[in-house]
């Protein structure tokens, strides 16, 4: 499960770059995460089905479903979180090659350690607090190494799908990493806090509630681009410049998605950051072979620093 869920975030961005043509990304990132959204929807669904014996017997009355709403209202944190992120994780593979989000993706061990602090009261110690600092100087010096090249490599590296030639990240992709990270180490331990406040409750049960803000606000921002942007050329149709691609990253984030609430439930976002960290691996190398990127000094001072802070945190 874990090796799985390794190779599906490892390979996302680089799926995404395949989906890529004459530096613009084919599908509506809102249609693509609406899609998902309602595949990992389907499969909790059947999931609860084939694990309740009682699920034939419950009679959908108003109060049922009022009940229902209520029981599901702390999700919709969580779900509105995931869908902002979900799709700026599309739009910023634009900005920045896929190692080196990958690399930078790795702010997210430092934001949820904070966080973990704040919210779930979990004290560091003082080996875990350098780690994370070592952690943190190796993404700034990667940033201050890899910004240095971006002018003379992004335009060559954009305008293809298929050969990158290096390394590069646009300026605001800084900033749209910082977000990123900033909002998904708050998701992943606010969802771990319901997770397990809610402890009792099925996680398919819980992964319904989730699942269907994320359904709702995806429909609700698909309908929206596909009515008011102007020039948008995806109407209502939601498959519009899906590849096979796609749905391979459907098909992996949905599984992955489900694999990882299991995992957070019933142990905590500490594997999560593991499969974070070592996806950069599977990202690399799916790099250098599809893309032909030559990897830079910076990627291999930072992966040094990364797995010594790794090391050190969970030692």
């Amino acid at each position: 499960m874990i090796l799985f869920q390794i190779i599906a975030y490892g390979s996302s961005s680089v799926l995404i770059h395949l989906c890529e043509k004459n530096g613009v990304i084919t599908f509506s990132s809102t249609a693509m995460n609406l899609i998902l959204e309602v595949v990992k929807l389907s499969f909790s669904i059947i999931a609860l089905t084939i694990s309740s014996s009682t699920i034939g017997n419950i009679y959908l009355s108003k109060e049922q479903l009022i009940s229902w709403v209520r029981q599901s209202l702390p999700y919709s944190i969580p779900g509105v979180l995931y869908f902002i992120n979900n799709n700026l994780a599309v739009h910023m593979q634009l900005y920045m090659d896929p190692t080196s989000y990958q690399v930078l993706a790795n702010f997210k061990i430092l934001t949820t350690a904070i966080l973990y602090r704040l919210i779930i009261k979990q004290n560091l110690k003082r080996k875990q607090w350098f780690a994370l600092f070592l952690l943190f100087s190796g993404g700034v010096a990667y940033s201050l190494g890899t910004i240095r090249n971006s002018s003379s490599v992004s335009k060559q590296a954009t305008t293809s799908s298929a050969v990158m030639n290096g390394m590069y990240v646009h300026p605001l992709g800084f900033f749209m990493i910082a977000i990123y990270c900033t909002i998904s180490g708050f998701s992943g331990v606010y969802n771990e806090w319901i997770l397990k406040k809610y402890y009792t409750e099925s996680i398919h049960i819980q992964n319904i509630f989730l699942y269907t803000y994320g359904v709702i606000f995806n429909l609700i921002s698909a309908i929206t681009v596909a009515t008011y942007l102007p020039g948008s050329s995806y109407s209502f149709n939601l498959l519009h410049g899906f590849t096979i691609y796609t749905w391979i990253i459907i098909l992996t984030q949905a599984l992955s998605g489900i694999f990882m609430s299991i995992v957070i439930k019933h142990s905590s976002n500490i594997i999560r950051l593991f499969v974070i960290s070592f996806s950069l691996i599977v990202t690399a190398v799916l790099s250098v072979f599809i893309f032909n990127i030559h990897l830079n000094i910076y990627f291999f001072i930072t992966f040094v620093t990364m797995m010594c802070a790794l090391s050190i945190y969970y030692s």
